[in-house]
């Protein structure tokens, strides 16, 4: 009895301290299945924001390492079962979801010691495909709420 008990603690002292897996592990297991998958660095993508966005969202992209896109048209169910898996196993937290007749948006992130260290965008149609867009980035909350922030005034003053 004693024996089982222990090898029951061992389990689950391991499985309490296996690390979290980031956007790229996903990436590299999914990339197959993708119609387009691009690993682009930020200093590359960040050339191709217009000047007006980098006033919204210059924190964002000064602190942005890594782009990680995939686009999937066939072989969606299966990967759309292994994001949410992904999703749970590494506890993501949801920033925001936005639905508008068939399209859903979700933003995820994953945060480390007060830092946002990865954004994960989950954008799919129930029937067309399925966009994962994954960020590699170096947060804080407040930094995060500013850009949002300015980005919501913008948008409403451009609206007026």
């Amino acid at each position: 009895m004693k024996r089982i008990a222990t090898i029951f603690f061992c389990l689950f002292v391991l499985s309490s301290f296996a690390q979290k897996e980031n956007f790229k592990t996903f990436y590299q297991s999914n990339k197959d299945k993708a119609e387009v998958s691009l690993n682009i660095p930020s200093f590359f993508a960040n050339m191709f924001i217009s000047d007006e966005d980098t006033d919204e969202f210059g924190v964002f992209l000064k602190k942005s390492k890594n782009y990680k896109i995939m686009v999937f048209n066939n072989n969606m169910a299966s990967v759309k079962q292994n994001f949410k898996k992904f999703v749970r196993r590494n506890n993501l937290k949801t920033l925001v979801r936005v639905k508008d007749g068939n399209e859903r948006v979700t933003v995820y992130f994953r945060e480390t010691k007060d830092r946002i260290k990865e954004i994960i965008v989950n954008v799919h149609d129930k029937s067309d495909g399925l966009v994962l867009l994954g960020i590699k980035t170096n947060l804080t909350m407040d930094e995060l709420s500013a850009m949002v922030e300015a980005s919501t005034k913008n948008k409403s003053i451009a609206s007026n």
